[in-house]
């Protein structure tokens, strides 16, 4: 393909995003991080994504997608199945001076203490890390603060295999781009989703014939359970939208 005019702009193929590779490798620099990614600041790297809307996720190779609507219609989530486990990674509206993880890693922590969790913080190249076991299940949670979006991602699976998920976890992350819309939403309310209707090929069977899965669960009944929707607190405000 030919570069776009504009190399650091999106290009599409269907709904799947590639973004052009940049002449020039220096013109990353200004690029302190690894990522997750501002769509304005989004890494010209040839890496294929598959735009959801809000999220562009890099899916890894060899999984299969699976759609959570929610009851009222709106979808809550597409998680990414891996043979050790499964991935999710969701944005959500945040104050323009951030600070919403830090309150949202405890308030998870008390509920699934709660709920018979054994809870660890860990930390990490972001920031505060929950890890949460129940029996031989473990569920990772991370979360990382961008302008007006937090983006929380989630790696469940069987101990034996969490070293490795939580690896994928990561680098899913690192190369996941948020695209914030323009209008002003509730802070702490999940970011639109849209699957769309040209899935490619490769994700096409499990995504479109995905079955519905209970609202809040992301795991085998005895593991922990992360919900996918956040707590809304009286008086949060709103998260503005691009200026």
């Amino acid at each position: 393909m030919s570069p776009e005019p504009n190399g650091g702009r999106h290009r599409r193929t269907g709904r799947v995003t590639q973004v052009s590779v940049a002449a020039d490798p220096a013109g990353r620099r200004h690029h302190q991080r690894q990522g997750p990614w501002d769509a304005d600041d989004a890494p010209r790297d040839g890496r294929l994504r598959l735009d959801l809307g809000s999220v562009q996720l890099p899916v890894p190779r060899g999984a299969r997608l699976k759609a959570e609507p929610d009851p009222s219609g709106p979808l809550r989530a597409v998680h990414a199945l891996v043979p050790e486990g499964r991935l999710t990674v969701s944005a959500f509206a945040a104050p323009r001076t951030g600070g919403l993880w830090t309150e949202l890693v405890e308030e998870l922590a008390a509920q699934l203490a709660s709920e018979g969790a054994t809870i660890r913080r860990d930390r990490g190249e972001w920031g505060r890390e929950l890890v949460a076991r129940n029996g031989n299940t473990v569920a990772r949670v991370i979360g990382v603060e961008g302008p007006r979006w937090m983006l929380r991602g989630v790696g469940t699976g069987q101990v034996q295999h969490a070293l490795k998920l939580h690896g994928l976890l990561r680098e899913m992350i690192r190369g996941t781009v948020v695209s914030r819309s323009s209008d002003p939403l509730p802070v702490r309310s999940l970011l639109p989703l849209v699957v769309p209707d040209d899935v490619p090929d490769e994700f096409a069977d499990s995504l479109v014939e995905s079955m519905p899965t209970k609202p809040r669960q992301i795991t085998k009944p005895e593991g922990p359970v992360i919900p996918m929707m956040l707590p809304q607190r009286a008086g949060a405000g709103t998260s503005p939208g691009r200026s």
